[in-house]
Order: C-alpha cells, then structure tokens, then sequence
C-alpha cells in the first residue's frame, strides 16, 4: 500500500503529499510530517488552507506515538490538559484546531486476509479517523483484506480501475483501493447541509460527525462483519438499500 492524497476546499483540490520513495518504501517520521504540512501548508494557523479529508493508503503493523499524535492533531482529537501535548510547539495545532479546522482520516486496514495482524495508523483508533476494509465485485468481504473489532467500515477494493505510473491505467485490488473511496464519500459529505443545519459548509462538521454519518447511512454487507459505505444514503441522509446478495 502507498500514498498519502488530500482533499481541501473551497476549490475541492486533490492535494498529493509524497511520504514515499520511488520503491513505496517510507518511514513514520516523513508520515507523520506530511499528515502535518496537509493540514496547514502554509504553516499559518490563521488560514484555512489545509485539507478537509486525508487519505492514507498505506500503514505499517508497528505501533507509534508518532503516528497516533499525528492523526490526533490532524483531527483535532486531543485533550488541552493532555500533557502529551504541553510542548509549546503544538501551539498552532491548537490555534488551528480552535478554529475548527479538523480533518477526517481514512486508513486502509491492510491486505493481509487477517484478523489478528493490525495496521498503523488505521489501528490507532484516533476519534475523526477511521480503518477501512476492502469489500469485493458481490458485496462481501475481501479475502485478502485484514479484518477485526478494530474496523467498522468496507469500501470497494476489488478490480478497482485507477492510474498507474507512466501515465496509463489499471486494475488494482486491495484495501489502498477501498480508503480513497471512503475518503471520496467523506468529501461528498462535507458538501451537504451538516447536523446542525444551515447552508453546506466543510467547516461546520466535526470529523467525528463526518464519520458517524457514513457508518448510520452505511449498507450490510453480503459477507462479513462491516457496513459497506453507500455515498448516495450519506450524503442524502437516508436509509441505505440492502445489497442484492448472490
């Protein structure tokens, strides 16, 4: 899995971040730095030029503080008595974070069919973020996707067309597929009219809200233990259809 992707609005831009080298080898450090520069480019607190959804298909099976203090100050989950969060360096997350310039965190849950190995930071279970399975062609769970308590949402993930290097296309399968169509929904969401009314704006949701939204309008799936997203219900604020099942 690899890929860290942004969306911002007003505009509605993609913001690509590379924590990746050409090989998709990275390391948590250059992660956590570009979940931080997503969600305030310009490093000026005071403007609301950072991303509204983070995308992060990719993970490691080692947990970290690093990671786990990233997500948190990206979602803008995190205690102001929390000493973790004392430093003076953090004094413009807080800046931003009072402003209500959150961001909701898709992470893909993995691709190794297994229900005890976790990955990182879909695992870290950060209020504002969320992992995210893979769900095959009929409805059911991925047989190569990770599964476990520790996940509530499934996305499509397999035969999923998409751009390849060299400017051409392909047909992937994986959990990397499955975050950025949930990130997508997540988008849409936060286009609509939010819980507490009023015209849309992005900035009027709280991740959390974002979230609980695409799980309370989210379909059973035909297989296994987690909602399957459906981005029509979320962002209508309506009852999913059941899936027909084979």
């Amino acid at each position: 899995m690899a890929g860290l992707v942004a969306l911002a609005a007003p505009e509605a831009k993609i913001m690509p971040v590379r924590v990746l080298d050409a090989a998709g080898r990275g390391n948590v450090w250059v992660l956590a730095e570009g979940i931080g520069w997503a969600v305030d480019p310009d490093a000026r607190p005071d403007t609301d030029d950072g991303a509204h959804v983070i995308n992060l298909s990719l993970g490691t099976t080692r947990p970290t503080r690093l990671l786990e203090t990233a997500v948190a100050l990206a979602t803008c989950n995190f205690a102001d008595d929390d000493d973790a969060f004392s430093d003076p360096g953090f004094a413009a997350d807080r800046a931003r974070c009072a402003r209500g310039w959150g961001a909701v965190v898709l992470a893909s849950a993995g691709n190794s069919g297994s229900g005890d190995e976790l990955m990182y930071p879909a695992a870290e279970g950060v209020k504002g973020s969320r992992a995210v399975a893979a769900s095959t062609l009929d409805k059911g769970l991925a047989g190569f996707s990770n599964f476990g308590g520790w996940i509530k949402l499934s996305a499509p993930g397999q035969g999923i067309v998409s751009t390849v290097p060299g400017a051409s296309w392909g047909t992937w399968s994986g959990t990397s597929m499955a975050a950025p169509l949930a990130a997508g929904t997540a988008a849409l969401v936060l286009s609509s009219r939010p819980p507490s009314g009023g015209r849309p704006n992005p900035r009027r949701w709280l991740p959390e809200d974002v979230l609980k939204r695409m799980e309370d309008r989210s379909a059973a799936q035909c297989s296994g233990p987690f909602k399957l997203i459906d981005a029509q219900a979320a962002v209508t604020n309506t009852a999913a259809p059941d899936p027909a099942c084979p």
